[in-house]
């Protein structure tokens, strides 16, 4: 798995949007994924999701693991203050440290797909 594979099936949806929870047990509905911003700064902006009752507008990050908003100092950059939901693959973190929801992908992923472009997974 690559961010870069990551960021392709969150733009395009291509895993099971049904019964998203955050890692806090949140239920998340996608409205809208947001638009893939290829400079630097989250990687989605525009972004609609609905956390329980709440509606919320803003970026999304996607990284292959929690603690890599932390590896990148996404914490003290300004340019994330605004990041409505932080995707991941993997959730490696016993409790999130930060007020952002995290949305763990792993499971809601078809094997299938994974399996199809694992032959191109390689590292950046």
């Amino acid at each position: 798995m690559t961010e870069k594979l990551l960021q392709y099936i969150w733009q395009f949806q291509y895993f099971n949007r049904a019964d998203l929870y955050t890692t806090a047990g949140e239920k998340v509905a996608i409205l809208f994924p947001g638009k893939w911003n290829t400079n630097q700064g989250p990687d989605f902006s525009e972004a609609k999701i609905k956390l329980n009752d709440t509606l919320l507008a803003g970026s999304v990050e996607v990284h292959i693991k929690t603690s890599e908003w932390f590896v990148h100092g996404h914490q003290n950059d300004p340019n994330y203050c605004n990041v409505i939901l932080h995707v991941v693959f993997e959730n490696d973190m016993a409790e999130n440290s930060t007020a952002t929801p995290v949305l763990e992908l792993q499971n809601h992923i078809s094997k299938v797909l994974l399996d199809k472009y694992k032959p191109y997974d390689k590292a950046g």
